[in-house]
């Protein structure tokens, strides 16, 4: 068969006929008219347009075990799977005009693109594959051949046939093609631009500043770059520099954002489908006052189940979708939507606001292991509601999958953020929870706390009014932590936006907490902190009688935090009379000694002393 010689006989024969190192390590590069040319020379294909012979919008999902795998072409636009392919899929699906190429295991196969039937199979010959890519016409894969040989092979699409082979002395990554050209990652420092026909170098790009770890084409551009940022592939690259190229990076969150701009071409693993797709920076960018500008001002990150809109100049969120049950296993940003593939069904999300735009069911056999979408312009006409931002990061943070903590105390900051009293009943709906895990908890409460949002007080009423009730069966659940919001709202008399009756209502069910015998010793001491922080008439009464009744009794050592943190509230919002009752305090015989010494440093701090040492309501 003619397509069994293609690496057998063939690639030996090209080798053969002047082949030789193509990737040379002393090569010329940066060459601003070299990189013009090789452009001048691209035909493009129609931007904004699948690949595919018939123009349909069509996702390639894989499914099944290892040892069997079935491809399945889905009419994103019927809504149908067109066809299946049952063999082999150990590599990235990689469309053609008339072909799907994959790599089985041992060959390259290629399955025609209307029916799924096969139509080549190429063995790669000795080696370890390490990625592909195809354009209209051809595919390219590369190989290791050696210990200190790669190459980077070119077959036609429509017989198999080895077209070229061009050796490299040095690491070679996953390549990309575009209208008649290929690229091809060079030992993470250059970028080798080859004629996709004949394998001749025709330029080559060197990053001077930053490595080169991708090569990524769409149906309109190209693009390249590492972890620190996008570069697109014009004249302006030649510069090999981020500030006089078109070049482009977004503003993220550190917290939980891995920059995983495109999979990396040198990583094997990488060559397949793999977790990696699951945790990865979603992005479509144009040349704009030379600069990439991501499309539409927005980056989309994509994490297991979740995606989240940010603004990419400032890191602002936008906009979060939490998928409900299933990974989204893989996801594309396809220019009007960004669309990706879960056990259930495949979606289409707008990029702008994470509205659903379109929602195509799913029938496969088995696990969805991986998928690849032709379907560049695909722009559904449906037009769904965006997703309440606020929903979505609650749900993200209360979902009990231990596997993402970071994003989990990621979407609590960003809830943080948001003001409304229903934000303050999500968070507290996790912290009063029992299963939720403890660093969940911990950032639940300092959220809560930090947010310092009047609209709060209503939930955290509700918290403070539930109380020991042994018949019932009830007990408060997170007072101290409705108490240090409070506290943090300061002076409740000059919060503007407290429903009428809220004020007295703070004052009143602090209090009957703070003689409640049953309130632990720390909550004790963030429930007198918070009447002495908020201000109001009435807050003074309470304090003054918790810290007469408890400090002269030793038996009650662990309330003494609470009686400083009393202390401390009667001079701060106290008057003359206060003063001199933390002073009675202080000086008495009968006071707890520790009591009295804390009382003695309040009353020096007050008056702008300098022999307070210490301080807090956990001094004594």
């Amino acid at each position: 068969m003619r397509a069994r010689w293609t690496v057998a006989a063939g690639i030996a024969a090209l080798a053969a006929c002047g082949g030789g190192t193509k990737f040379g390590l002393s090569a010329a590069d940066n060459r601003p008219e070299q990189l013009r040319a090789a452009l001048a020379r691209a035909k493009p294909p129609p931007a904004g347009r699948p690949l595919n012979a018939a123009g349909k919008h069509v996702a390639y999902v894989v499914s099944g075990a290892q040892q069997h795998t079935v491809l399945t072409a889905v009419d994103l636009d019927a809504g149908d799977a067109v066809w299946t392919y049952d063999g082999p899929v150990r590599s990235r699906v990689v469309p053609g005009r008339a072909f799907v190429a994959l790599f089985d295991g041992d060959a390259i196969r290629a399955v025609d693109a209307a029916t799924g039937q096969p139509r080549w199979r190429a063995p790669i010959g000795a080696g370890t594959f390490l990625g592909i890519a195809a354009d209209a016409d051809r595919a390219y894969y590369v190989v290791k051949r050696g210990p200190a040989t790669w190459a980077l092979v070119a077959v036609d699409g429509v017989t198999g046939e080895a077209l070229w082979e061009a050796p490299a002395p040095g690491q070679l990554g996953a390549p990309a093609a575009w209208g008649g050209l290929v690229f091809s990652p060079f030992l993470k420092q250059w970028l080798v631009v080859l004629d996709a026909a004949t394998g001749e170098e025709l330029a080559r790009i060197r990053g001077l500043e930053q490595e080169i770890a991708f090569v990524r084409s769409t149906s309109d551009r190209v693009y390249f770059g590492s972890k620190d940022g996008v570069f697109v592939v014009d004249e302006r690259a030649a510069t090999g520099k981020p500030a006089t190229a078109t070049y482009g990076r977004a503003a993220l969150p550190k917290a939980f954002v891995r920059s995983f701009y495109y999979w990396d071409a040198f990583d094997p693993v990488q060559a397949n489908y793999s977790a990696y797709d699951r945790n990865r920076i979603l992005w479509r960018g144009e040349p704009a006052g030379g600069a990439l500008r991501f499309s539409g001002d927005r980056v989309i990150v994509h994490t297991f189940r979740f995606f989240f809109g940010f603004d990419p100049t400032s890191g602002a969120l936008a906009w979060a979708y939490s998928h409900p049950r299933f990974d989204a296993v893989a996801s594309d940003h396809l220019g009007s939507v960004v669309a990706f593939v879960a056990q259930d069904g495949i979606g289409a999300l707008d990029p702008a606001t994470g509205a659903m735009r379109a929602r195509v069911p799913l029938h496969v056999a088995g696990s969805v292991r991986g998928a690849t979408f032709d379907a560049d312009g695909w722009s559904p006409a449906g037009e769904g509601e965006p997703p309440d931002t606020r929903k979505a990061l609650a749900a993200i943070a209360a979902d009990r999958d231990a596997r993402f903590l970071d994003v989990k105390l990621f979407a609590l900051e960003a809830l943080g953020q948001l003001r409304g009293a229903d934000v303050a009943t999500d968070l507290l709906a996790l912290i009063r929870d029992p299963k939720t895990s403890p660093q969940v908890y911990t950032k639940a409460a300092q959220v809560l706390v930090a947010r310092k949002d009047p609209s709060a007080l209503g939930p955290l009423l509700q918290v403070l009014r539930e109380r020991y009730d042994y018949i019932a069966g009830t007990r408060p659940v997170a007072v101290g932590v409705a108490a240090r919001a409070i506290a943090q709202l300061g002076d409740l008399r000059a919060v503007e936006g407290i429903a009428p009756g809220e004020r007295g209502a703070v004052v009143d069910e602090l209090a009957a907490h703070l003689f409640e015998p049953q309130t632990p010793a720390p909550e004790l001491a963030d429930v007198a902190a918070a009447l002495g922080a908020c201000r109001l008439p009435g807050a003074v009464a309470p304090l003054r009688a918790f810290a007469l009744t408890y400090r002269a009794d030793p038996s009650l050592s662990d309330r003494a935090g609470a009686v400083g943190a009393a202390i401390d509230g009667l001079l701060a919002s106290g008057g003359v009379a206060e003063r001199e009752l933390v002073a009675f305090i202080a000086e008495d015989a009968r006071t707890v000694p520790a009591v009295a010494d804390y009382a003695a440093r309040a009353l020096r701090r007050a008056a702008g002393g300098r022999g307070a040492a210490g301080g807090g309501h956990g001094a004594p």
